[in-house]
Order: structure tokens, then sequence, then C-alpha cells
């Protein structure tokens, strides 16, 4: 694999000495900040009941864009009776559409600008039946008539151009359904199971005028049970590969071979868990893009009371059995794609029974922290029932904190579907999160006292440039973002990227183009929002405004 794994190599040997105590981006002289919530669903306006009714993991997913280019991150809200849509429309959230014509049908979503024209397309994911692709037309949607054939079990989907080719292409990510059966790997002892009985995921080429489904790619092969997936390049190449979370089975990477197929690489060891999370963000700040994983912990070790031990024994003895409880993975790229798992060393290994995932910096001091939802196993032990909250870890040092999160104004959730935005437009991030049969819950960031800078890469017709990576520096310190489509287990996050940078009052920002292309910005502001086109930079929104 060619790329550039020497530009890696050198990033990380610089950075080596500057990743301390203050993370990847330390910022001295930053004010005293930290990680606080306020509970905001009545004020948000962003009522929505999910009802659990699906059967297996559930359809219970949260996803974000700006849809009508107002600059006012919106929500879609799936799970419930039917998908419902709500507009931001100031930091508060008016329910304007409900697509009741495709009702519990829908299993996820993705928002993805398929058409190029700037504006934020809507694909609706149904079990068993043929996906809706909503052509969005300045603000309004309606059926853009694209034939994608019919799906048995989609879980997400995920974007990115593929092959090169100037057009956003799809992968729509198939698991099984648990109302029929049961993952091969249910009953398997560590072990990667190849001929799996889910069903396979599918790669649609975008032909400029209509969708094709493409079966030699290598991304077609297998019917695992899948989750999440991400599009994302990890080997330097310029080249979008694929990440894949796989359900009680070894999760996947498929390396893009720049001729319009994959090579698979199956991880094996520590990834053979039940992959529910494909979270991409460069942790350990080399400049390599690292993918986060949520799996099971069961701690069934630490009950000391035999009666309950038995019962929880009885309802989780299939999961005990398999062999596949040991938690969560984060797997570090060394810069040429090797995958490398250290949840351990970085302290968030143990994360209960946790499904969506997001990397980012809760409290603007300039590291990526890490906030994920966990199914409520309230069983575990009633006088500590850590998880049923979100987990909820601080990055400190060179690794993370796991926090109390009641401490921090979370509440409990039966969780699956979890994204961060800055949904008030105050320069922090705050949460929101789906529960399995409850409210959509809305989470204020109100603990980020220090500055920030948010972003994203746009051509001239204000689509999203995946691919594009973004160095953002203060000084000596650096960190990379690559854009991606933000999908993950049943949830999409904002396109807008989001760094805190501590006391710092600007940043310089470097963006590489998927061609190649590169410019350098300089003395950008902090505390606010920028669009980046190749002719320059354009401020979006003022947070002192």
């Amino acid at each position: 694999m060619t790329g550039r794994t020497g530009r890696h190599t050198a990033i990380a040997a610089l950075l080596a000495l500057l990743v301390v105590a203050a993370g990847c981006m330390g910022a001295s002289g930053a004010p005293d900040t930290s990680i606080d919530f306020r509970e905001r669903t009545a004020a948000s306006g962003l009522h929505y009941q999910t009802d659990g009714g699906a059967a297996g993991n559930g359809n219970d997913g949260v996803y974000v864009a700006d849809y009508d280019r107002d600059g006012w991150q919106d929500v879609l809200a799936v799970g419930g009776e039917y998908p419902a849509l709500f507009r931001n429309t100031g930091g508060e959230f008016e329910r304007v559409a409900e697509f009741s014509t495709y009702g519990e049908a829908v299993k996820g979503a993705l928002f993805v600008d398929y058409d190029g024209d700037g504006w934020e397309d809507l694909l609706l994911l149904r079990s068993h039946a043929e996906p809706v692709l909503l052509h969005n037309d300045e603000g309004q949607f309606s059926e853009s008539g694209h034939d994608l054939g019919n799906l048995s079990y989609p879980m997400g989907a995920t974007a990115d151009d593929y092959d090169g080719d100037g057009d956003t292409d799809l992968l729509v990510y198939q698991s099984g359904d648990w109302a029929t059966g049961k993952p091969e790997g249910y009953f398997s002892l560590y072990k990667y199971v190849e001929e799996d009985n889910g069903h396979p995921n599918v790669l649609y080429e975008n032909t400029g005028d209509g969708f094709e489904r493409v079966e030699d790619a290598g991304l077609s092969d297998a019917a695992r049970w899948s989750l999440a997936a991400s599009f994302v390049d990890l080997n330097g190449d310029r080249l979008p590969d694929v990440h894949v979370a796989n359900d009680y089975n070894t999760d996947v990477v498929y390396v893009n071979q720049g001729d319009g197929t994959f090579a698979e690489r199956v991880l094996q060891g520590n990834t053979s868990r039940n992959g529910m999370a494909s979270e991409i963000a460069d942790v350990n700040g080399d400049g390599a893009q690292d993918v986060f994983t949520t799996n099971i912990y069961l701690p069934l070790e630490e009950v000391e009371d035999e009666e309950r031990y038995e019962r929880l024994r009885l309802l989780f003895g299939y999961v005990l059995k398999s062999g596949r409880t040991k938690g969560n993975t984060l797997m570090l790229n060394d810069g040429t794609g090797n995958l490398s798992d250290a949840a351990v060393s970085y302290g968030v290994r143990e994360g209960g029974w946790g499904w969506a995932a997001s990397l980012t910096d809760l409290d603007n001091d300039g590291d990526r922290d890490l906030i994920h939802a966990t199914q409520y196993v309230v069983q575990i032990d009633r006088d500590d029932p850590h998880y049923t909250y979100p987990m909820l870890f601080e990055r400190d040092g060179d690794g993370f904190q796991n926090r109390d999160a009641s401490a921090h104004n979370l509440t409990e959730h039966d969780g699956r579907g979890l994204v961060s935005l800055d949904y008030d437009r105050d320069g922090d991030r705050d949460v929101v999160v789906a529960p399995y049969d409850g409210e959509v819950t809305v989470y204020e960031n109100v603990g980020a006292a220090a500055n920030s800078v948010e972003f994203r890469v746009a051509d001239d017709a204000g689509s999203t440039v995946y691919g594009a990576e973004v160095t953002v520096s203060t000084g000596s310190d650096s960190t990379v973002v690559q854009q991606t489509v933000q999908s993950d287990f049943l949830s999409q996050e904002s396109r807008v990227s989001h760094l805190g940078v501590g006391g710092h009052e600007s940043v310089d920002i470097a963006v590489t183009w998927p061609d190649g292309t590169e410019r350098t910005f300089e003395d950008v502001d902090a505390n606010q929002r920028v669009r980046i086109t190749r002719d320059g930079v354009e401020t979006v929104v003022d947070y002192g405004d």
C-alpha cells in the first residue's frame, strides 16, 4: 500500500513529544472548562417517542443535517410510529415533516447530497423493501424515483466517491433479523465465521442519472450481521477504504485497490466481539485515522450475590458462552492501515452494552473525549447502576478517564442512537440520545468555556467534500481531521467538524483535497464556524454575534 506513510511517520515522530497531559492539542492558558450537561428536551422542542417495536437491535436513531441550509443543524428521528424531521429554528426544534407513508418499516437513514447540488438529500432504509431516496429541492423533500431494488434487513448506510469519478456512491450495510434466527457466531467461541447467515452489504455506483448495484467490487460477498460501517482513508493513499463492524463476528476492513475493487482484511484477535459502532478520529495525534467500536462488557465476575449471578447467567448466558463480552475496541492506525487494539491502555474497554458513539471534544480543552450509548443492563448491580447511563470518558493525558455520567447530569437510557452536534450554535457539542423505547433526549453542553473552531470543506455548489483532510494547528500542536459522511450505528453526526482549541484565539488550517491539491489558511479566528473552499475561508457563524 503506497501513499503518505512517510508523512504520517514524520507527524508521529514530531507529535509524540507533544501529546502529553493536555492530549493531542494542548492549550496552555485555557480558561477553566469542564464536561457538564443540562437536560433540555422540553425546552428544545424535540419531542419524539420511540416504541422499541423492532426486533433485535431496534431502529431507534437520530440523524443530523442542515437540510435547509440556514446554518442551524436539523434532526431526523427514527424509531417511533414513523420518522419525523425537526427543523432547527434558532436553538429550538419544530416538527416540520412526518414520513408516515413509510412507517415503522424504516430501519435507518442517511443524509447525503447524491446529486452534488449542495442540498442534503435523504435515504430511508426499509426492512424487506426498496429503499426510498428523497430529493431535497431547496428544503423540500420528494421521492427521486431512483430504483435501488429491494433489500432484506438494512441497518444503515455510508457514502463516498469510492471510484474517484467525481460523484458520491452509497454502501448499505445489512444485518439479520433476530425475529427469524440467530447469527452463526452466536454459538461460536472466539471464532471467525466465514459463512455467516445474515445479509450481504450492497454497494451502489452513482452513474449520474441513477444508481447501479455493484456485485464484483468485493464488498458484497459475505452475508454477515453488520451494524455499522465507515468510508475512511486508512492507509493515506487518498482512496476511501471501508471499516465494517459485525455483530457476533469479526470486524473487517476493505482496502480500496484504486481500480473499483476492494481487498478484504479480516481483523482478528480483540475485534472478534459484538461490533456495534464505527467511530472514526485521530485519537493519538499521529495524523492517521483510528477506529473506535463499541461492544459488550458484562462484569458478572463482580456480582457477589449468588442468586443474582445465577439469574444473570441465565439472562445473558448466550453472550457469556460466545466469549465476546470483553468490551470496546480502540484500534489505533499505524499510518499504513494496520489497526491494533489499545482499548485497555487508553481506558475505554469497559463500556457496558455499547451502541452508537461520538469521539468529540466535549469540554473544548483541545483533545477528544468519548461518549457512547449503552443498553439498559441495571440487573448487573442495582447498587451501582453505572452501565445504565451513557458511557462518558474524558481524555486525560495519554488515555481516558471513565467519568460518572450522572454527576455530569446525564440520565439513564436504554440507549441506541447517539449524536453530538452544536444545536444552539454556541461553539460546543451538545448531545442527543435515542433510546430503545422512550423519549429522545437532548442535552445542552454547559461546561465548555474554552474556545473552539468549527469547519466544513465544501465544493463550489456547497456539497461536502468527502475525503478532504484538514490539519488544524495552534502553534506547534496539530490535529488531523478527515471529512466523512459521519454515519454510525443508527445515527449520523453533523458534517460540520468541531475542535476545541483551549485558550487560543486563532488557528492555521491546512487542507488536502482528494485530488492532492493543498492550501493553507493562516490566522483563522477561533469561536466561529467556517466553510472552506479552494478559494478561501468564509465565516458561516460567529459565536460572538
